[in-house]
Order: structure tokens, then C-alpha cells, then sequence
């Protein structure tokens, strides 16, 4: 080991983080204070571990306390405090750590004139965690430059494909229906200009084609019912309740015969159904009318609001006539004029939203663009029929045509343009990195299987990715159509969290494109075959686990920034571990006890397994294990 000197420093780091989570373990001091306007200097803090008797060694106080909202809504986009240590000023937020003779203050929790922070006292344990961090970034990346190692023998066999894959991966930064007659709707023109009327939903400010795509997607498991678009759908339910109402129940009498406290899943789908279609009745869901407070912030009112006492009697009259009006016209049959009077609308949300940054009309066509065209499903399904047929077109052993390659490198690239572009769609419309939930990182995982398919000459390669795309693809579309555009929360606005999720989603990659080489390695016949696929999970391999440990370690420095603790056996930590220590362990196979891993069966047939860990640690950490991960 001594002649390999990154091997050696990888597991040095090992020990020194382990050392270093010992010694946060048995010296650290982690605990909560909370600081009023109205209260004088504080010296102790609620400790919750570590020695001592819970006083700070300094007094501290609370100067003042600030939620900033993302623009014209009252999401929160980040709250902040300052406070006064021995009369200097100190501002703490969400992501920024405030900092005092090696005290760390983390802010956890705000009210109008109160803040809760959380307190951390560890300059050694932190300290040498760090360090090892550090030697294991180091370690990892001078593993590949590393001489006399398997590894670099093992690529020597595919040096073009694999080189250019393993870069390209380490930077890669049917309508339902219903009986009945015709139900009344907007005409389609119409509906798609009541699309772009201003609404709050889902903690943002979008265009009500969104809401419509939402509410139709949660009714008719669809976008379209009975050929109707998204809008008209909403239109009818709008300004036809009673007409929709009795067509919905109609279909679905069941839905009214539900127990009160209902058990079973298909149950509790069901009442959420009756719950949407009750609020839809209120009319509070559709919140369109902008309204700045008497302190200056801005709210989004429904048609059934109640008037605030500072409101003026012009905005007033606007609010409780404008949709009247429209739905007068209609009924009367004068679209042209009902057009016009929503054209009215749209004018006074600018209006009286005015001095607020509200969507740009380009990012609301973007955005209602994003709705229409971006199908995740329809590109899985396009990419598990290639992927599937370059599989099967490898293991036969006759030649190909030229053109053959070239097509792949067609659809690869056509693939990977459509679904970045989505994710850059999306990016510039929801105003941050589209990596904060669960459809967004799959995504960028066939992101990333598509952009190393237009890179892979080996043909099973290329289809595995593709397929490993296709998985992704098909996990994003499984809560709708498209991922949903939403506010990220405060305590994701961060950019290790970027890189944290990329470098992950990138290793989950890898492993999933190992996992489809070894079940085609052990389905053929073909001994040869079997040898050929384990050479390639050989070279993959290693940089699969380096950058899921990678991922791992930043997501720990974003976790310390954050919470003021670098590791707390959380569910999906924890998870995320034992599945590193997995898939390591067949890089020690020169271990004379580890020797059987050698055998390109057993290698196979442990990576088949081994992707249960991963599996486990993205969906079951997610969805049956709470932790701080379940917004993933």
C-alpha cells in the first residue's frame, strides 16, 4: 500500500474523520437560546449534549429579526437575525453561520419579534473532520492518477469510451371519459387567455394554466377530460360549478358515500378529490387579486376574501366586479367583450402589484410552454424502446453497418437536448437549480445518462444509459406529468446543495448503468460477454463510489452550515453510508479474503444486489423513514 501512496490516504482520512466525529461526539456543545426585543442579554442556552453547564461566555441580545419573501407572494425566501455579543454586531441566516470566539450560531426559528438560534461549540472535532475531508478529496482524486493500480490497467481496454464517459461524469456540474352531454365551457382561445391571468399556487406566482394543469391532473388523473384543455377544465369548474360538480359525481358516486375517517389508500385518494372539489367550490383557491399590507408586504387575495380594512374602495370594486363581469359575458354569450374584460383583469393585478417584480411575460409564455411540451414520460418510454434494442443488437455477434452508431448518437444527443432543456426551462422559470425534490434530481440523472450515452461507443454502455435515463424518467413522472415548478425552501439555498445532489445523482448513475451491464452479463450465454462486462463495472466502479463519498462529505459541510452538525445519523445519511461501504467493498478484492470478487459471476451478481441499497436509500429513506431528507 506503501507504493500507492492516494490508497494509503484514503484510508488515513477514514480514520481521521472517524476521530474527528469521536471527539465532536464527547467535546462538543450543541444547544438552543432564544432572544427577544424585549429582553435583556442572555448568557446560558438550553444545551441539549456535550460538557459543561450550558453558559456562553459572552452576553447575547437580540438587535433585530427579518423574513425575506420571494417576490410579490409571502413564501419565505430566508429569515435573518443580528444580534450583539459584547457590542458587536453579528447577522445570522439560513445557510450564513454566525460567528463568536469559536461559538457558532445557526438560525433555526423566527417570529415577528423573537428568534431562535441554535448553538454550537466544537473548534477540534469540527476541525479535524474537516481536515480529513480534505485528505479524502485529495485521496480520491489522485486515485486515478495513481500508477500500478487495477484500475488504470483495466482502462487501458477502453481507454477512448471510458475516458471521455468518466470525465463527462465527474464535470458534469389519452383524454378520460365520462357519460353525459356536452358540459359548459370557456371556447378554447378564450380558456388560453384565461391561462394567463396571475395566480398564487403553490407558494409562487404563476400563470393559472399551471393551477388548471394541477386541478385537472388531481381530478381526471389527466390534463385533458373529454378533449377539454387544462383552462377550460378550470373555466367550467369556475363559472359552471354546479353543471361540473353534478358531471363529476355523476361518474363517481362513490366519492360520496366515503366513511368519515377514511383507511385505505384508494379511500384517502378519494377525499382528497371531495376536499379539491369543495375548495374549488369557495373559490378561495383561486387567490388573483394582489393587496400590499399596511406593513408593506404582499398578499394574494381570493374571489371570496374578506376586504381588508386598509384597502381602497377602487381596489375593492375591482376585486369584487371583475370576475362578475366575466362570468356575466359569458353567460350572455359576448366572448369578444369577456376577452376583453380579462384582458381588464390582467392590467389591474400589474396595477396594483405595481413596485413588485412579477413573472415577465416571456417567463409566463416559458412557463405555460414548460406545461404543454415537457412530457417526461413519453422520453422514457422513446428511451427504454432504444435502449432495450442496443442491448439486444450487442449481444449478436455479426457487424454492423456504419450508420448504426451514428443513429444512436442521434437519439442520445436529441434526448439529452430535450430534458436539459426542460431542466433550463425550469431553472430560469422557478429562479433556482432544479435539484431541490425528488423529480427534479431524476432529471438530472437522465440528464446525465443521456449526455454519457452521446459520449459511449460501447455499445451495451449506450443502451444501458439510456435505460438508466429511461428509469429516471419515469420515477420523475410518477407524481404528474412534469416535474412541478415550486419556491425552494430557505434552508436548500445553498450551492453546496447543488453540488452535493450532483454528485450523488451522478454516482446513483453509475450504479444503476452497473446494475443493467450485470443483468444483461448474466442473462447471455456468452462467458466471453460476462468477462467483457465486468471489465467495464471494474472501471466504473471506482469513481462511482468517489463521487457518491464526495457527495456525501459536501453534503456534510452543507449540513454543519445549516444545523451546526456535520453528521446526525438522520435515516438518509445513515442509508447513504452503509451503501458507500457496499459498493467499496468490491474495490478490495486484492484482500486474499475478498478474492472470490475477482470472479466477473460473483461481481455480477453482487452488483445486482448491491443496487437494493441504493433503491432503499433513495425511495425507502424518502418516503418510509422520517428524517430531515423527507423533502426529497
Amino acid at each position: 500500500m506503501f507504493r500507492k501512496p492516494f490508497t494509503l490516504m484514503l484510508h488515513v482520512a477514514l480514520i481521521i474523520i472517524l476521530v474527528g466525529a469521536i471527539v465532536t461526539h464527547f467535546c462538543g456543545i450543541q444547544g438552543s437560546v432564544s432572544l427577544r426585543f424585549d429582553a435583556s442579554a442572555v448568557t446560558c442556552f438550553d444545551k441539549e449534549s456535550g460538557p459543561g453547564d450550558g453558559v456562553l461566555p459572552f452576553a447575547v441580545s437580540l438587535d433585530s429579526v427579518e423574513i425575506v419573501y420571494y417576490p410579490a407572494t409571502v413564501t419565505p425566501m430566508d429569515f435573518r437575525s443580528v444580534i450583539s455579543v459584547e457590542g458587536r454586531k453579528i447577522s445570522v441566516a439560513m445557510n450564513k453561520v454566525g460567528v463568536c470566539d469559536g461559538w457558532r450560531f445557526y438560525q433555526s426559528g423566527i417570529g415577528p419579534e423573537s428568534s431562535t438560534l441554535s448553538v454550537s461549540y466544537d473548534p477540534w472535532g469540527t476541525g479535524i473532520t474537516y481536515f480529513g475531508y480534505l485528505m479524502l478529496g485529495i485521496g480520491m482524486i489522485g486515485y486515478f492518477f495513481q500508477k500500478r493500480t487495477v484500475w488504470r490497467s483495466l482502462l487501458k481496454k477502453y481507454r477512448l469510451s471510458a475516458i471521455l464517459f468518466i470525465l463527462l461524469c465527474t464535470g458534469f456540474n389519452a383524454s378520460a371519459t365520462a357519460d353525459g352531454g356536452a358540459l359548459p365551457v370557456m371556447q378554447r382561445p378564450l380558456a388560453a387567455n384565461f391561462g394567463k391571468v396571475l395566480v398564487y399556487w403553490n407558494d409562487r406566482i404563476c400563470p393559472i394554466r399551471t393551477l388548471a394543469r394541477d386541478v385537472a391532473t388531481s381530478l381526471y388523473g389527466t390534463e385533458s377530460y373529454r378533449g377539454y384543455t387544462p383552462e377550460q377544465i378550470l373555466s367550467g369548474w369556475l363559472f359552471y360549478y354546479d353543471d361540473w360538480r353534478r358531471d363529476y359525481f355523476r361518474a363517481r358516486p362513490e366519492i360520496l358515500s366515503l366513511p368519515p375517517q377514511p383507511q385505505s389508500k384508494r379511500e384517502k385518494k378519494a377525499a382528497e378529490r371531495l376536499a379539491l372539489v369543495e375548495w374549488l367550490g369557495t373559490g378561495d383557491i383561486f387567490r388573483i387579486y394582489p393587496y400590499r399590507t399596511v406593513d408593506g408586504r404582499m398578499e394574494w387575495l381570493s374571489l371570496t376574501g374578506r376586504r381588508p380594512s386598509g384597502m381602497s374602495l377602487e381596489q375593492w370594486t375591482f376585486m369584487q366586479t371583475s370576475m362578475t363581469r366575466i362570468k356575466d359575458l359569458l353567460m350572455k354569450g359576448k366572448n369578444v367583450m369577456a376577452n376583453q374584460e380579462l384582458s381588464a383583469l390582467m392590467e389591474g393585478q400589474r396595477k396594483y402589484a405595481v413596485g413588485v417584480d412579477l413573472p415577465s411575460e416571456a417567463k409566463i409564455r416559458a412557463e405555460r410552454t414548460y406545461n404543454v411540451a415537457v412530457r417526461p414520460a413519453l422520453a422514457a418510454i422513446l428511451a427504454v424502446c432504444f435502449g432495450l434494442a442496443v442491448i439486444i443488437l450487442s449481444l449478436c455477434h455479426h457487424r454492423f453497418s456504419r450508420a448504426l452508431p451514428i443513429a444512436l448518437l442521434i437519439v442520445a444527443l436529441l434526448l439529452f437536448l430535450y430534458v436539459g432543456a426542460s431542466m433550463g426551462a425550469l431553472w430560469w422559470i422557478s429562479g433556482h437549480i432544479p435539484l431541490s425534490n425528488g423529480p427534479e434530481t431524476m432529471m438530472f440523472m437522465a440528464v446525465a445518462a443521456f449526455a454519457g450515452a452521446s459520449v459511449c461507443r460501447n455499445l451495451t454502455m449506450h443502451g444501458g444509459l439510456l435505460m438508466v435515463g429511461a428509469m429516471a424518467l419515469f420515477v420523475a413522472a410518477m407524481g404528474g406529468r412534469n416535474p412541478q415548478i415550486g419556491a425552494m425552501m430557505p434552508v436548500l439555498g445553498s450551492p453546496l446543495l447543488a453540488v452535493h445532489v450532483m454528485l450523488v445523482m451522478i454516482s446513483y448513475t453509475l450504479f444503476l448503468l452497473m446494475t443493467i451491464l450485470s443483468a444483461v452479463a448474466l442473462l447471455s450465454r456468452s462467458e466471453s460477454l460476462g468477462v467483457r462486462l465486468s471489465l467495464l463495472n471494474r472501471i466504473i466502479l471506482p469513481p462511482a463510489v468517489c463521487l457518491l463519498g464526495a457527495g456525501i462529505f459536501i453534503g456534510a459541510v452543507w449540513a454543519n452550515q445549516t444545523w451546526g452538525r456535520y453528521w446526525g445519523w438522520d435515516p438518509k445519511e445513515t442509508c447513504a453510508l452503509v451503501m458507500w461501504l457496499i459498493y467499496a467493498l468490491p474495490l478490495h478484492s486484492g484482500i486474499r479474503r475478498l478474492a472470490f470478487f475477482r470472479s466477473p459471476r460473483t461481481l455480477h451478481i453482487y452488483l445486482l444486489a448491491a443496487v437494493l441499497s441504493m433503491l432503499f436509500t433513495y425511495f425507502g429513506a424518502n418516503y418510509f423513514l422520517h428524517g430531515l431528507h423527507s423533502y426529497a
